[in-house]
């Protein structure tokens, strides 16, 4: 009775079906994370955006006034007034 019911599958098509579910993950990671990079907050008031010095990443801080750290590098940044 059981007989019928039983799938068959060899050792191939198992590897098969484990690779291709694990392409599929890493590529649905992948677009959700690339995704969710392109959601940009724009602030209200271009004071409160920062640029790194050093690793040239662009950062929103609006706790701080004339030094702030870069969240990506750890490096200190200071306000440029001439703008």
């Amino acid at each position: 009775m059981y007989d019928i019911l039983m799938i068959q599958l060899d050792i191939t098509t198992l590897i098969f079906f484990y690779i291709l579910f694990s392409v599929m993950v890493t590529l649905g990671v992948w677009a959700f994370l690339g995704y969710k990079g392109l959601r940009r907050v724009q602030p209200k008031d271009e004071q409160y955006i920062w640029k790194c010095s050093v690793c040239f990443h662009d950062y929103i801080d609006s706790r701080h006034e004339d030094i702030s750290a870069c969240p990506m590098c750890g490096s200190y940044n200071k306000k440029d007034r001439r703008v």
